[in-house]
């Protein structure tokens, strides 16, 4: 009941949303009535309710979803009249009379019922519905529950909005909030009565304008280096008040992230402060007779004459090692760092002819010889008739407070593992570049270097070891760089580097050849060889694009290309690398929209034993039924894989669809041996996968021994051998079969044979297609055979098409054959049926071994 108040829907308006699913099930299941209905204390109660007019709810004693809430599956009663429970019931023995009941639990996700989807009729049905049927009511079921989750989520969103809204209208400072990209979406009345803009007429250009001329670049600068690097927003600027003056204001803002730590939006405050800012330059005025004399309280103290010629000071000497004949005059110049000395010179003169105050920042030689940073003040003192009479002035160290700065400019623009420059500062020097290539008509070209299994070396030899290939991998590329190129790292195992200085593309993947083979040699560590490989992807300005981001977007395109033809090479990009990359993104995205919308269903496809001609199991193979391009097999979809969090969604979805087909079959009495399903490399990675599998199987009642795990040895060598034998030792405790696919495809099968333990090897279709032409294949497959059979293994031939392959297979001693010769892949719906028609029959090597009726 708290579930179902949860969601706040009962005796709300009918929706439209929820009308359209129940249409599609009385329009499915050929029924005059459908109600998406929800049980409370005292009654059910109709969201929707069709074919039913003006009826809206019914005692709870009498509803037949009261029963259905209660089943785990499609709750069907063929003839009311002939039910004891329902025989008496007033909407049986009355209106509207009915016959037939067919519903199914919406339950929430923590498995709590909240109501039914059902369809009624008033005739009844000695055939109940069909199992297509019940398939589309049980996928309604599942699409009325997301739509009351969706429903649910909007409104703690607007609910929440609703609260926000009311706390910032009630603060006494201005209140905003902003997109991700900083475009303004609201203000609080606050902001309009300090402004005196029009209510809701507020955006970004309005903010800028009525900035203070003075204050607009460094607000908008400040405010641009938040968007970019995600940190608070803090800085005091003035702003054109409703009466026409320049306020001061205190602003400040803080992003909100999202799960996946993506800015959602930014929400700020902007304070009136322009009372205590006044009252501050008060106070500063009222100490400026002061000022002189906190000036002299710095370490050293020096006099010039009125044109600007230095004539004494405190502490110069002992500093600078200079005596007073040389420091007199602009000799003080000669101990300024070269690199500032023009620029200090002209500061200087600048201020003696114009007669107003000096201040900059420089490096100054000290007796120790090395230069330190030093803050130099000069203030003009003046007569009556305000001529200068002389300059006195101050230079204080600020050599700490330099150093600290550049350390923390460094720590922003330097990796900290490997010392090269990161992602920050590489943007910027790519921005510079491509801006002096367009100006110069030249060219640039990016490399883009992710290192080949680097996952491998922290999992082999540790994190200290990945990190020792990190910083030699960066050595490297460092020494291969000229003075006008940029080798940075992105983060993990990624580094860029840029070629600049016109460098042709040519140039650039002669360049990444090279590197290649010196990111191939083995780095020592700790007293063994760590390999080392690297994919290259390669894109140049203005070959490919003029953008830097979109240069970027190309080059990694040209390595995902060099992961996928084998790594450990260079790939140059060219244009229909984007083309497939968009397709692969629409992939990933269609996929998703297709497990939302639960097109992603098993096929099974049987296997059938040699000897006698019986089956003896199934494996579920994954299908798309696409509603535009009908069914679909994993060759049209397998790229999507590549997404682990794809791969993992898929694999969840088939085993859920896979165990509720094998228990309907075993309600049923079907015998249908195993059913084996494939695991990807990508599931073995997840450390519960065992305990997940077996518990499903737990809920679904169906013993273990009937379900087969199929691996292949690109999982034995992808993912962690440890977790892959941990996994098959829980499933083999329980009684689950392991099964080797593709045997024979991979590498050093018969170390996978010792190391994991397994009960079934298949022989790929690869070899069985050749063993009546070709010796070899022959060969190949009689030695697998007597393999399985020396270590006791059961062995199936894939991929069988003819009478004659299933023949010379059985003479070899195979168990059992799958392939096109005695069935394509089938529904979950089909398999009954199926089994019920089969009839095993031993035939001539002429003829079919086994045939269906």
């Amino acid at each position: 009941m708290a579930a179902l108040r949860s969601f706040e829907i009962l005796d709300t308006d009918p929706e439209a949303a929820f009308d359209s699913l129940a249409q599609v099930a009385a329009h499915v299941c050929e029924a005059p009535i459908a109600l998406v209905s929800l049980i409370d204390e005292e009654r059910q109660w109709f969201k929707c309710a069709i074919g039913v007019n003006g009826v809206r709810e019914t005692p709870r004693e009498i509803a037949f979803c009261g029963h259905a809430i209660l089943q785990t599956d499609v709750f069907v009663v063929p003839d009311a009249t002939k039910d004891p429970r329902f025989a008496a019931n007033p909407l049986v023995t009355g209106e509207p009379r009915l016959r037939f009941y067919a519903g199914v639990p919406l339950i929430t996700e923590e498995g709590l019922p909240l109501g039914t989807l059902c369809v009624l009729d008033t005739k009844a049905r000695s055939e109940g519905l069909t199992s297509v049927q019940m398939e589309t009511l049980l996928a309604l079921a599942h699409a009325v529950m997301s739509q009351l989750k969706l429903r649910q989520t909007n409104k703690l969103r607007a609910d929440g909005e609703h609260r926000f809204r009311m706390i910032a209208e009630a603060m006494p400072q201005m209140v905003w909030s902003s997109r991700s990209d900083g475009t303004p979406d609201y203000q609080n009345r606050r902001w309009y009565e300090f402004t005196g803009q029009p209510v809701g007429s507020t955006s970004g250009d309005t903010w800028n304008r009525l900035l203070h001329p003075d204050d607009q670049a460094r607000a908008w600068a400040h405010w641009q280096h938040s968007l970019a690097t995600g940190t608070p927003y803090e800085i005091e600027y003035r702003l054109l008040h409703h009466s026409g003056e320049y306020h001061w204001t205190l602003n400040r803002a803080l992003p909100i992230h999202n799960s996946t730590g993506e800015i959602e939006r930014w929400f700020g405050t902007c304070t009136d402060m322009h009372e205590q800012k006044l009252a501050a330059e008060r106070a500063q005025a009222s100490e400026g007779r002061y000022r002189a004399l906190i000036e002299t309280n710095a370490s050293i103290v020096w006099l010039a004459t009125a044109e600007g010629l230095m004539k004494g000071d405190v502490g110069w000497t002992e500093t600078s090692g200079q005596e007073a004949e040389e420091y007199a005059g602009d000799g003080w110049l000669q101990a300024v760092h070269p690199q500032d000395r023009e620029r200090v010179r002209a500061g200087w003169e600048q201020a003696v002819a114009s007669a107003t105050p000096w201040d900059d920042e420089f490096r100054v030689q000290h007796r120790d010889g090395h230069y330190r940073w030093v803050l130099a003040r000069g203030i003009p003192l003046k007569d009556d008739k305000g001529a200068v009479q002389e300059w006195i002035g101050t230079q204080t160290s600020i050599h700490d407070r330099k150093q600290a700065e550049e350390e923390l400019w460094r720590a922003a623009n330097y990796d900290a593992l490997t010392g090269i420059p990161n992602r920050l500062l590489f943007q910027k020097r790519l921005e510079q570049a491509l801006g002096e290539a367009r100006q110069d008509g030249t060219s640039i070209s990016l490399m883009v270097i992710d290192l080949d299994e680097f996952k491998d070396v922290n999992d082999s030899f540790g994190h200290d070891a990945g990190d020792a290939l990190l910083k030699e991998t960066a050595a490297r590329l460092s020494a291969t760089a000229r003075d006008c190129d940029t080798v940075a790292r992105f983060g993990g195992d990624e580094f860029v580097v840029l070629l600049a200085g016109s460098s042709s593309l040519e140039h650039a993947a002669a360049l990444a050849e090279g590197v290649v083979k010196k990111l191939s040699q083995p780095v020592s560590y700790a007293g063994q060889m760590i390999a080392s490989h690297a994919s290259i992807g390669i894109a140049a300005f203005p070959d490919h694009d003029t953008d830097a981001a979109e240069l970027l977007k190309d080059a990694d395109m040209a390595l995902y290309r060099a992961k996928a033809e084998g790594r450990n090479r260079v790939v140059t990009y060219a244009p229909e690398m984007r083309a497939a990359t968009e397709q692969r993104i629409t992939l990933r995205r269609e996929m998703r929209e297709a497990i939302a919308l639960d097109q992603i269903q098993p096929f099974y496809q049987p296997r059938v034993c040699l000897s006698t001609g019986e089956i003896v199991g199934f494996e579920a193979l994954a299908r798309w039924q696409h509603p535009a391009r009908g069914l679909l097999t994993p060759a049209n979809f397998a790229n999507a894989f590549d997404d682990p969090e794809l791969a993992t969604m898929v694999g969840k979805r088939l085993i859920g669809k896979v165990t509720s087909d094998m228990r309907r079959w075993l309600n049923r009495g079907l015998s249908f041996g195993h059913v084996a399903i494939n695991l990807s490399h990508t599931e073995f990675i997840q450390p519960s996968l065992a305990e997940d599998i077996l518990r499903i199987l737990d809920l679904a009642k169906v013993p273990p021994k009937h379900f087969e795990i199929e691996i292949t040895e690109k999982v034995l060598l992808d993912a962690q051998s440890h977790m892959v034998s941990s996994a098959l030792d829980k499933f083999r405790a329980r009684g689950v079969q392991v099964a080797l696919d593709d045997f024979g495809t991979g590498f050093a099968s018969l170390t996978h044979l010792k190391q994991f333990k397994v009960d079934h090897i298949k022989i790929d279709q690869s070899f069985v297609r050749g063993i009546e032409e070709d010796p070899d294949d022959e060969a190949i497959v009689t030695a697998v055979i007597g393999l399985g059979r020396s270590l006791n293994l059961k062995v199936t031939a894939e991929g069988v098409e003819t009478s004659g392959q299933a023949q010379r297979l059985r003479e070899m001693g195979c168990s059992a054959a799958q392939g096109y010769l005695y069935a394509r892949p089938i529904a979950g719906a089909d398999v009954p049926g199926f089994l019920s028609g089969w009839i095993p029959r031993q035939t001539s090597a002429k003829r079919l071994l086994l045939v269906e009726r």
